[in-house]
């Protein structure tokens, strides 16, 4: 029995399961007030589904990228169960979750966004399941000069899709086509799928040291570094 956690964006994520079979699955918007809300929100679902948490056999957590706050939060939280509990951790992008918890064509590109600042995005590129690009952070127009680059559709899933959904279908017309907005999130069912694959391979993380997928430098650190702060 895994659990797993998504604090990357403004919903947040909570799953049970075992393998590929969902006991709970809850999604809850905490609007800047996570801390608060992410320790009842995992006791109740632990409440909900009769689980205790010593029955817990492994933690997965999504690494982002997506909001520093959040990410920190959701991360360290994840880490302290598995160290608590002495269970295994595996660590999870994201942008993989989204893109695995989407159903795309064999000839279909998949293209996750997460919405950063205006007209600006993190991003990957995926394709027959498999992540064909690195994690970036890019202008919109530069994610499109980039698909410019390859043949075929692509199916494109998340907040920064969606919000700059006029600007991509005007740019790519018919070869764009956009999920719907349940799969705006990473998606529990998703990193479950991910993580009990990498803890029954033995792919796991360090509890001690796993820390969250940035792709660039939180705002405080860049001013610390400047001589800002």
């Amino acid at each position: 029995m895994l659990i797993a956690i998504d604090s990357s964006q403004d919903i947040c994520t909570l799953a049970l399961g075992r393998d590929t079979k969902i006991a709970a699955e809850y999604h809850f918007a905490h609007k800047m007030n996570l801390l608060r809300r992410l320790l009842p929100n995992i006791d109740a679902m632990l409440a909900d589904t009769g689980v205790e948490k010593e029955a817990l056999e492994g933690v997965v957590v999504s690494l982002g990228p997506g909001s520093f706050t959040g990410l920190r939060i959701g991360v360290t939280i994840a880490k302290s169960l598995a160290f608590v509990l002495g269970k295994p951790i595996v660590g999870i992008g994201t942008l993989d979750a989204m893109a695995h918890g989407v159903m795309a064509d064999e000839d279909q590109l998949v293209c996750p966004m997460i919405f950063a600042r205006a007209d600006e995005a993190y991003w990957s590129l995926f394709e027959s399941g498999k992540r064909v690009t690195d994690y970036a952070v890019s202008p919109v127009a530069e994610v499109m000069d980039a698909l410019q680059k390859r043949s075929g559709r692509v199916r494109f899933v998340g907040s920064g899709a969606r919000r700059n959904w006029k600007a991509i279908s005007a740019r790519m017309g018919d070869q764009a086509m956009l999920s719907p907005s349940w799969n705006d999130f990473a998606r529990g069912a998703a990193l479950l799928d991910l993580g009990s694959r990498r803890i029954s391979a033995g792919d796991v993380d360090d509890a001690m040291t796993l820390s969250p997928l940035y792709v660039r430098k939180p705002t405080p650190v860049v001013r610390l570094e400047s001589g800002q702060l």
